[in-house]
């Protein structure tokens, strides 16, 4: 009952995204009921949100000792490995996620962002590419609000793959959706300037800056432009 108790109270804290008390609560339910799944699984999430992605590690894996196909457990675990840039273990995670369950976004997002930071395009783009789609409403009843950021890095790959046209396009619907957003001008500078269109390019990189005064990238874009 008191372990119960516990695991309410920070359960009642996690919605409301008291992360710091929540962990608390979590932790005292584990320390009278450590069998408690639930309240671990939430642990290792509240740990995530306030950025102790070792803790959150850490628990997830113990929950996941008890709970092999907890599907959300294998995602989390994913995440609190790619915030500390362990992309390799990451992608195993997130793959164990999706085969649980093939149309899991969270951990298709995770798995695809992952294949990016590893420099591995070739095999992020084609997911990239659909989850741009669905994001857009193609597999969906609405557009996600994740569509953007999943675009910014379906542009880059394109970029990336030489694929300029295309990078073009996606990074100019990108910022027609997020007109502040200076990491999509910067892009959008950078493919114009691989198609040889420097007078644009330069008011990209331009914006970018204005946007982001301390951009290196976008400067050095502008170096390139600059006689």
């Amino acid at each position: 009952m008191q372990a119960e108790s516990a695991y309410q109270e920070g359960l009642r804290l996690y919605r409301a995204k008291d992360y710091v008390r929540a962990v608390a609560s979590f932790q005292q339910a584990l320390a009278l009921q450590p069998d408690h799944d639930d309240a671990e699984a939430l642990l290792a999430w509240s740990n995530y949100y306030i950025g102790n992605y070792a803790d959150a590690t850490r628990h997830f894996r113990q929950v996941l000792v008890r709970k092999p196909n907890w599907e959300g457990l294998h995602n989390g675990l994913g995440w609190s490995r790619y915030r500390v840039a362990r992309y390799h273990l990451a992608l195993e995670s997130f793959r164990q996620a999706l085969a649980l369950d093939a149309r899991f976004r969270d951990a298709g997002v995770g798995y695809a962002y992952s294949l990016f930071e590893l420099g591995r395009y070739a095999e992020a783009q084609p997911q990239l590419e659909r989850l741009t789609r669905e994001g857009e409403g193609g597999a969906f009843q609405s557009p996600l609000s994740d569509v953007e950021d999943v675009r910014s890095r379906y542009a880059w790959t394109l970029f990336y793959l030489g694929d300029y046209d295309k990078a073009r396009h996606q990074f100019t619907k990108g910022i027609a959706a997020r007109p502040g957003w200076s990491g999509l001008h910067n892009g959008l500078g950078w493919t114009l300037l691989r198609l040889g269109d420097k007078a644009q390019a330069r008011q990209s990189f331009e914006r970018a800056v204005q946007l982001n005064p301390d951009f290196l990238d976008a400067k050095d874009g502008l170096a390139q432009i600059r006689p």
